[in-house]
This record gives structure tokens, sequence and C-alpha cells, in this order.
């Protein structure tokens, strides 16, 4: 007999599937802990949290959860990033990655509206952008937005790796989050191990992520780069490229293509 729990995420998945199949992505859907996410979360992304929560904070730290959503980005996109021409970087090659950023930001936020209303909860948009050039720090953007690295973490849709995303098993880290909080009944998930042993493609590509360690923020020498960049949105993508193309998970990797795109599955 299926319980209450497993009988709730089969309804969101089965829901989750049938808007994949009308936008043409691939993706990924998870829970996590409400309790273990709020108190993971950064201390000011906390308090936002509790902001979005209302006068059901309580409740959902009582008995909470947070569903993680993800699409997956397609392989040609992915491709695009870091491209070329005479030897400087083709900006309108590029921006095919930072159009289909847009995109799927727009598809995470209208399924995790429909989500959170049909199911009952409260939708966290996709990692709001164009603050990069609004803000003079880094840390300013924190108080705006929820770590749904955090939220897709604790829901075991992927490990965080060296380039602090979210490495999913199938994926890579080609891929855009959004969640919905809510108090229905449902399974939440647990961690996943780090994976990625001794492999540092991100970090060869990168050299803020690989002297992290050494710079007072390496995101703030991010915000700047992405800055300096000029793409139609606030995206580099090189470290994601590096992951998939010649990381030591190169060959297990799978984006969809543009011919799978229409009627992918859940994964």
């Amino acid at each position: 007999m299926v319980n209450k729990k497993e009988s709730n995420i089969g309804r969101i998945r089965e829901h989750f599937l049938r808007e994949l199949e009308q936008v043409g992505y691939a993706g990924v859907l998870g829970v996590a802990s409400f309790g273990t996410v709020h108190r993971e979360l950064m201390p000011v992304q906390g308090r936002r949290l509790e902001e979005l929560c209302g006068d059901q904070f309580q409740v959902y730290m009582e008995r909470g959860s947070v569903i993680c959503i993800g699409l997956a980005y397609p392989g040609h996109v992915i491709g695009c990033i870091g491209a070329e021409s005479g030897g400087v970087p083709d900006k309108n090659t590029w921006n095919v990655y930072a159009r289909a950023y847009r995109e799927m930001n727009g598809v995470l936020n209208m399924i995790s509206m429909k989500i959170a209303d049909r199911f009952g909860g409260v939708a966290v948009p996709a990692t709001i952008g164009g603050l990069t050039k609004k803000v003079e720090n880094v840390n300013e953007y924190d108080e705006m937005t929820i770590s749904h690295r955090v939220v897709a973490e604790n829901a075991g849709l992927g490990w965080r790796g060296r380039n602090e995303l979210i490495i999913n098993q199938e994926y890579g880290c080609a891929l855009r989050f959004a969640s919905v909080i809510t108090s229905l009944p449902l399974p939440c998930s647990e961690k996943l191990p780090f994976m990625c042993g001794g492999c540092e493609a991100c970090l060869e590509v990168c050299s803020f992520l690989k002297n992290k360690r050494m710079l007072r923020d390496y995101r703030e020498n991010c915000r700047r780069f992405i800055n300096a960049l000029g793409l139609e949105e606030e995206v580099c993508g090189k470290c994601i490229l590096a992951c998939l193309r010649q990381s030591i998970f190169k060959d297990q990797f799978r984006l969809p293509s543009l011919t799978d795109r229409q009627g992918v599955g859940l994964h």
C-alpha cells in the first residue's frame, strides 16, 4: 500500500512531467527538509526565507519541505560557452547560452508557480539576474535571494562540486533550479557524497575558483568578470563547460539535444 508521502510525491512528479513535455526540456525533481534548508542557508538568506513564508514559517519548520525542480540545458547551448573567433570572444555565439539562461529562468518560474498553486505552497523563483551592475559587492546580492543550490543539494539532486555548483549524475552542473515551499507530507532525500575525486577540470579554466581560498571573496571577482564580459545576461559558464567536456565524468554526462527536447522525461 502506497503511503501518503509517496502518493503526494507521485502526483507532483506526474504534474512536473506533463509540464516538461509541454516546454520540451529535460528535468529533475527532489525534496529537501525545510528545517535543514533553513539551517544551512546563510543567516541573511535564512531571514529572507522567513519573510517569504510569512505567518506560515513555524508550520513549515515543524513539518514542511522544499521541492526543488531543475531544467537541463540542451547540449548545443553549453557548446556555445566560451566561443571565440580570431582569438577573441565570439559574443554572438556565447549569447546563445545567455539567452537560454533567461528562457529557462522564465520556464522554471512558471512551473514552480503552477506547482505551488496546485499543491499548496510558496514558489521561490529562479535566481534573479540584472543585479551585478546594481550592487557594489556580491554580498549585497545574498539578502535578495534564496540559494537553490542548498535546496538541490539537500534534495539529493547532486553533490556540491569544486566549482560550487550542484553536480548531477546525468546532467553535470548544466542545470537551473527553482523551488517550492510546502507543508504537504513528502519524503525527503539526503545529500549525496562528494564525488569529484581528484578532478579539477573546472579549476583549470577559472583562476578565481582555483585560487578561491586565497581570495577575500572569489564570488566578487566572478561578479566583476561577468560585468566586464558584457553578455546579454549575467553569465559566464566556463566551469560548466569544463565539467561536462573535460572532467572525469565526461563520458557519463548526457545533455538533451535539439532533436530529443520534445517529450523528454523526468530524471
